[in-house]
């Protein structure tokens, strides 16, 4: 079943406020700094449910209604690229608040794609098998 709007936005609320915590406090560990990566996955989490409603909306005009991975992994990249633009002050002046002005375009590059990576495969995977009325309800969890 293809997921609904309200199916998208709770699955990416449980899959980064799960997984992509850990992940984020792994390398907030290993960098020394937890605000920033907490800071780039909140600010992921907030500008996703934008791109989900805009995912949402191109998906009317395919035919199967369905959303296949590879464009869900262009839409990583995109994302990405956005949020890093958004993060270091491409648009703002100062970038976004939270985001430590020294963090490396590597860095977030790694803890992005890692995040995503794994929510991605989590997602393809053991949901699917745990939660099997999961897809059945839209991706609804509530």
């Amino acid at each position: 079943m293809t997921p609904t709007l309200a199916g998208r936005w709770q699955t990416r609320l449980l899959l980064l406020g799960t997984a992509g915590v850990v992940i984020t406090l792994l390398f907030g560990w290993i960098f020394s700094d937890f605000r920033t990566p907490l800071a780039l996955l909140f600010y992921a989490l907030v500008l996703g449910f934008g791109w989900d409603a805009l995912y949402h909306l191109l998906q009317g005009f395919r035919w199967d209604g369905d959303w296949p991975p590879l464009f869900q992994l262009i839409g990583c990249l995109v994302e990405g690229v956005f949020l890093w633009i958004l993060a270091t002050g491409g648009f703002l002046r100062d970038g976004l608040p939270g985001i430590s002005p020294y963090v490396s375009a590597a860095r977030f590059a790694v803890h992005y794609a890692v995040v995503w990576t794994v929510t991605f495969a989590l997602l393809q995977g053991p949901l699917k098998v745990i939660f099997p009325r999961w897809r059945f309800r839209g991706g609804q969890w509530i």
